[in-house]
């Protein structure tokens, strides 16, 4: 039973309108994450240049925290709005 039942994907533009709520939770803070483990280095040029490089540390860090964003954005989705029952697939389908 959602938390607030008049706000279910029952409409195409309902469906779109959760579903942009997930993903921005979701792309939040992936970037959040990213910019969080990628280094910043300034270079000595007069233009003082900012250069950003990325490791595989924290791509790794990066994909494994967005995987855990999206599980726990959905979840929230899921109780609060009763977002995704629409998913579930019969098993005989």
């Amino acid at each position: 039973m959602p938390l607030i039942s008049g706000l279910r994907s029952t409409s195409v533009w309902k469906a779109f309108f959760l579903n942009s709520i997930a993903s921005t939770l979701v792309i939040f803070i992936a970037i959040n994450v990213k910019s969080r483990f990628d280094k910043f280095t300034y270079k000595k040029d007069p233009d003082k240049e900012i250069v950003r490089t990325t490791n595989w540390q924290s791509v790794v860090l990066t994909l494994i925290s967005t995987f855990t964003a999206s599980m726990i954005a959905f979840s929230v989705m899921y109780f609060v709005f009763g977002f995704g029952g629409g998913m579930i697939v019969n098993p005989g389908d």
